[in-house]
């Protein structure tokens, strides 16, 4: 009977982390960097202290319903290109070069032409770019999932009788699963970084325009507590995604040969 692998935790990660920490406060409370690093203590601090005002959060929702939105597109767009063209060859030669022309493109070179469209610091603006950013992993481990099928076992599902659409149903999606939801963990990861990113440069709400306005006005321990809030939603997310792959797709044979 397979069972799902238990999530564990890295304790030695997280000693790391803890000494790092502590050297850190010393070496700053001693005189060194402490003109442009203040103590992690007062990072901490400062950091509760806007999550208690509420200030803080408004600009956590504001981060996480474009992140999810943005990723949410990424995903129903990623896997329905994915899955036709590692499904059909036409469609596949189709887009080639469309796909290979735009993989490269940094998203965040997007940021000016998504203002061009939607508009300086707009909603519109930070979906685009994030599903940009999630659309590529999804699509590429959707392919790649798909083609990697053994044709033995869609020949003997068409002999059966199955239709086209029973197919998808019962042989490709569950035999790609594995692929979809590494390539949907990873896009997770970029898409929140992309969430900040755009909100630093082009955006009026969000983490990431949160960290930018407190450097403007010189308020140092609110940017860093910024720039830590993005960190730490960033592992939880990661966190949360790798645990519901791990929880999910246990049984599909191609997670366990990846050992994910």
């Amino acid at each position: 009977m397979l069972r799902s692998p238990r999530p564990t935790i890295n304790v030695r990660g997280w000693t790391f982390v803890v000494v790092f920490t502590v050297l850190l406060e010393l070496v700053v409370r001693a005189g060194v960097f402490s003109e442009y690093f203040p103590p992690p203590t007062v990072i901490i601090t400062t950091l509760g202290e806007q999550l208690s005002t509420g200030g803080l959060v408004t600009q956590i929702v504001a981060t996480l319903f474009a992140y999810a939105e943005g990723l949410a597109l990424a995903a129903g767009l990623g896997v329905v290109v994915g899955v036709l063209m590692g499904t059909f060859r036409t469609f596949y030669n189709a887009l080639k070069v469309t796909v290979e022309f735009l993989r490269p493109i940094p998203s965040v070179a997007i940021i000016p032409l998504a203002i061009l469209l939607f508009g300086l610091g707009t909603y519109g603006m930070r979906v685009t770019v994030i599903a940009y950013a999630a659309f590529w992993p999804i699509l590429f481990n959707t392919f790649y999932g798909v083609r990697s099928i053994d044709p033995v076992a869609v020949d003997t599902a068409r002999n059966f009788g199955l239709s086209s659409a029973q197919i998808l149903r019962r042989v490709t999606l569950p035999s790609s699963i594995a692929n979809i939801a590494t390539g949907f963990r990873v896009s997770a990861a970029m898409a929140i970084h992309l969430t900040v990113t755009a909100e630093l440069v082009a955006g009026d709400s969000g983490i990431g325009y949160y960290v930018g306005r407190m450097e403007e006005v010189n308020r140092v321990p609110e940017m860093y507590a910024g720039i830590l809030l993005a960190g730490i939603i960033g592992y939880l997310l990661n966190t949360l995604f790798r645990v519901v792959e791990q929880k999910g797709v246990y049984w599909a044979p191609a997670y366990g040969e990846r050992g994910a």
